[in-house]
């Protein structure tokens, strides 16, 4: 019996150390689609999928306060109409992010918080409760990455760090060029990254809430 308890014991702890050292790190080959798109910057199940009028995003997660798009992005944004697309990434998926577009890294903006835990939406994700955001707080209030690419549209990204992260890698600054599906950084454990992109005419969302994508191949917009 104890031979049996110890053999148990020892293959928990090696597959422990398989996913913490080996699985959670992999990054495999994507095919990166041509043509006028916008590919999802993160693999993850998608948690909204909604537009922003005049910094109000649609979704309330602080006691049904609506809260504005500034304070996921933690800067300054432009007036007009956006689509506001969350992908949350649980710790089994692949977490290394990859660029939506090609263009300029025309921002890069750090914002230093203490994190609150992601788990409450990784339980609605796995019991299918809609919406999946609800009382999701860490969506405004933990740390994050912000990066803005100006290609053929401008696109915001936010990686967005959970309680458990030890931090966010990004390998892009100001005044890089990048092509689409590029990887451009990893957001250690569970996380979630955000993507944010102007409405204008001929832009076509190919995804829902309660989908999983894969960075730099899955679809999110066409234009």
């Amino acid at each position: 019996m104890m031979r049996l308890l110890i053999l148990v014991a020892l293959l928990s702890a090696g597959g422990w150390l398989y996913y913490r050292l080996i699985y959670f790190f992999r990054d495999p080959e994507r095919r990166i689609p041509e043509g006028n798109n916008i590919v999802a910057p993160a693999d993850g199940t998608i948690v909204y999928v909604h537009i922003v009028e005049d910094g109000h995003v649609p979704i309330s997660v602080k006691e049904d306060k609506i809260i504005q798009l500034e304070e996921i992005t933690k800067t300054s944004m432009p007036t007009g109409k956006f689509w506001h697309v969350g992908i949350f990434m649980s710790p089994y998926d692949v977490h290394i992010n990859r660029t939506p577009v090609a263009g300029e890294v025309r921002f890069r903006k750090h914002y230093k918080h203490q994190n609150l835990p992601m788990r409450w939406m990784e339980t609605r994700r796995m019991l299918r409760l809609r919406p999946l955001y609800k009382d999701a707080l860490h969506i405004t209030e933990n740390e994050r990455n912000t990066l803005l690419i100006d290609g053929d549209l401008p696109v915001w990204v936010v990686q967005i760090a959970d309680e458990y992260v030890n931090k966010i890698d990004c390998w892009i600054g100001e005044g890089d060029t990048v092509y689409k599906g590029q990887r451009f950084g990893r957001i250690v454990m569970g996380s979630q990254v955000d993507l944010i992109f102007p409405d204008r005419e001929g832009i076509r969302i190919v995804v829902e809430e309660g989908q999983h994508v894969k960075a730099g191949e899955s679809i999110v917009a066409c234009y």
